[in-house]
């Protein structure tokens, strides 16, 4: 079998000539490669002195035909590519402000253009052996691997801390360097499918040549030199981080920042701040379909243009009521009428529903759980059902200012399956569009977040387990904590559950109908799980709180398997005398006692949504009106849904807008 072979831009000095070296050291035949074609022939002879093998190769890749030809040549001599490494790069030309001759643009051509292109051919040349088309090139593998099967390899980009830090005397070269830091994090879930893993080096300021030249500018070296504190990194201290990424598969679209006291770094993905919107910005964005939906009546009749408060577009409104107590939600509740107030009381606005999201504890809610006591429950009957419910304003009080009419919001409030609604603005939410994924934020992903913020104190590493993990809060939990880089195992009932997990992300998936999940724990996570996000109850809590690592963490969010028999009372034999030995923490959730947090974590939701970094699987049966609710909560409690139970209100959606947008 012949040797891995390594591709190494910009590798006649410097971090470039370091990996280089470090490479060959390990028996990586390497192409060098470089515009500096005498500084590239002495790197490669010190290899072929120390016993290794290297070919040199004239390299600018400014020049994308000399860049392609180097890709070409290396594949034609060694007939693989395993490592690539984009180290090519020059600093900060001319002045982006003042400069009217474009002198600044080769910092952008080599910086980032060459890097865009190099990725290419190098990703064309792990998987077909050719990095000029998509045919292998004669004399390699189809992946690219001499005589082997299967693709990928390692790509490794130079970039710089200034991709995530802001360099004000050098715009340019940080726009490039941030090109390559987003590059590598967008592109990575695309190229491991394919076997291959991309990341990026972010050192500080280095000694090399570069950063030597850079300092001829006073203005920067004064610059560089105070963010430095006066030192620059050494090469030495920059080619070990680049070894690691090399050799940790893990660090997939990793951006590993080296600091100039040689410590690394992870930057964490965008995180955004949360801003609340003008009235009169959020009065722009409003989509003429919905505005037009929302303010027109059942008949059609669409209230007052000039002012939405004065003419509401309903007079009424059908509503599930439980009138008694009963964990049957069919035989607890019924459907009926209710007016609504001739005009709205200050600081209410009028909602027009969509969406309701259902839940596991509704039946809790029939059977009058959370009254304190029956007696208390069936003093209040009839009461209104639903959690949660996605709508649009329809009128709004004169004194409202924080939402407008047409805008898309959700409601945490009891009546949720309801048709319309009065509910105080204050306890309005703001979402970007009118879809049943917002409706899955409330209750379901509200949960997770704040139980994981306050309850699991998520650490990079940590082994996390999540039960009932296809459901709607699971699948929420298991990409949070996938994304705070622990390792998730999660269970379900198998089937489509297990493929959905599985693209969530979770590393670990049981089927609790084929396996034990009491030995699976036993056999493959002897330590212990740092922390559980139980939904389940019964036997399942059992086996989690055996389960627990020491100085672990265990989180009630519910108890499912229990519901439909009337939550009755357990004795929980030892518990005491199994926390105290593990040092141990169980600790229930209840989201009415996190009121204070929910509008900011929704925020972080909904941004994550809208971004792609966070993935809502609604349940496919649809559940239409008011009239398919039992339906849709005997369908939860069945075990089969998949992803977040919901109910369509309106017999059709408005024609176009947001609410079509996910459906």
């Amino acid at each position: 079998m012949s040797p891995k072979a390594a591709l190494v831009t910009g590798a006649a000095s410097g971090i470039g000539k370091d990996l280089a070296l470090a490479l060959a050291g390990q028996g990586i035949v390497v192409t060098v490669a470089d515009v500096d074609v005498a500084g590239a022939t002495q790197v490669a002879q010190t290899i072929r002195q120390r016993g290794g093998t290297a070919t040199a190769v004239e390299c600018d890749v400014a020049d994308a035909a000399q860049q392609r030809a180097a890709f070409t040549r290396h594949m034609q001599t060694y007939g693989r590519l395993d490592y690539a490494l984009l180290n090519a790069g020059i600093g900060e030309r001319g002045d982006v402000v003042w400069s009217r001759d474009g002198s600044w643009q080769p910092t952008l051509d080599i910086d980032l253009r060459a890097v865009v292109e190099g990725v290419g051919l190098a990703s064309r040349a792990m998987l077909t052996g050719n990095p000029d088309g998509d045919q292998p090139a004669p004399g390699t593998s189809s992946s690219g691997r001499a005589g082997t099967s299967g693709g990928g390899g390692v790509i490794m980009i130079t970039a710089s801390a200034g991709g995530v830090y802001p360099m004000p005397l050098s715009p340019v070269y940080a726009a490039a360097k941030a090109g390559c830091v987003q590059l590598t994090r967008s592109l990575a879930p695309r190229l491991i499918k394919k076997g291959i893993r991309i990341c990026a080096l972010c050192p500080q300021f280095t000694d090399t040549a570069l950063v030597r030249s850079m300092q001829q500018d006073p203005a920067l070296a004064a610059e560089v030199m105070a963010d430095m504190h006066g030192r620059l990194l050494s090469v030495d201290m920059v080619t070990q981080a680049g070894m690691a990424l090399l050799t940790d598969n893990t660090k997939v679209g990793t951006c590993l920042v080296v600091l100039v006291d040689g410590s690394w770094v992870e930057p964490q993905r965008t995180r955004f701040k949360s801003v609340e919107m003008p009235s009169a910005a959020a009065a722009a964005r409003v989509d003429p379909a919905l505005l037009a939906w929302a303010t027109a009546g059942a008949g059609g009749t669409k209230a007052s243009s000039s002012s939405p408060s004065s003419a509401l577009p309903a007079s009424e409104t059908r509503v599930v009521e439980v009138q008694k107590l009963s964990v049957d939600f069919r035989q607890a509740t019924a459907i009926v009428r209710r007016p609504l107030p001739a005009s709205l009381p200050a600081g209410a606005v009028l909602i027009r529903r969509l969406f309701a999201g259902v839940n596991a504890s509704d039946v809790n809610y029939s059977a009058g759980r959370y009254f304190g006591s029956t007696a208390s429950a069936e003093a209040k009957l009839p009461f209104e059902a639903g959690f949660e419910a996605v709508g649009v304003v329809a009128a709004a009080a004169p004194d409202v200012s924080s939402v407008v009419v047409g805008q898309p919001v959700c409601t945490m409030t009891y009546g949720g399956f309801a048709e319309w609604a009065v509910v105080a603005a204050r306890q309005v939410f703001a979402v970007p569009e009118a879809s049943p994924e917002m409706a899955a934020l409330m209750t379901s992903g509200l949960t997770a977040s704040i139980a994981l913020e306050q309850g699991g104190g998520l650490r990079k590493g940590q082994t996390v387990l999540v039960t009932a993990a296809a459901g709607g809060t699971g699948q929420i939990a298991v990409q949070l904590a996938v994304m705070a880089g622990c390792h998730v195992v999660g269970t379900c009932s198998g089937g489509d559950k297990e493929r959905l997990l599985r693209s969530l992300g979770c590393q670990r998936v049981v089927n609790y109908r084929q396996e034990s999940l009491k030995e699976v724990l036993r056999r493959e996570y002897p330590k212990g799980i740092d922390v559980v996000y139980e939904s389940v109850g019964g036997d399942m809590f059992d086996t989690c709180v055996d389960a627990i690592a020491p100085r672990g963490r265990l989180i009630i969010i519910g108890m499912m398997s229990q519901y439909g028999e009337g939550w009755q009372k357990r004795q929980y034999s030892g518990i005491a005398e199994k926390l105290l030995w593990k040092s141990a923490t169980l600790q229930g959730f209840f989201l009415l006692h996190y009121a204070a947090e929910w509008r900011r974590h929704l925020k972080k939701l909904a941004g994550m949504v809208q971004t792609g970094q966070l993935r809502v699987q609604m349940d496919p049966k649809r559940f239409v009106g008011l009239e398919a609710v039992p339906d849709a909560v005997e369908w939860l409690q069945s075990g089969k849904s998949l992803g977040k139970v919901y109910v369509q209100l309106p017999s059709q959606l408005p024609a176009t807008g947001s609410a079509r947008s996910k459906l």
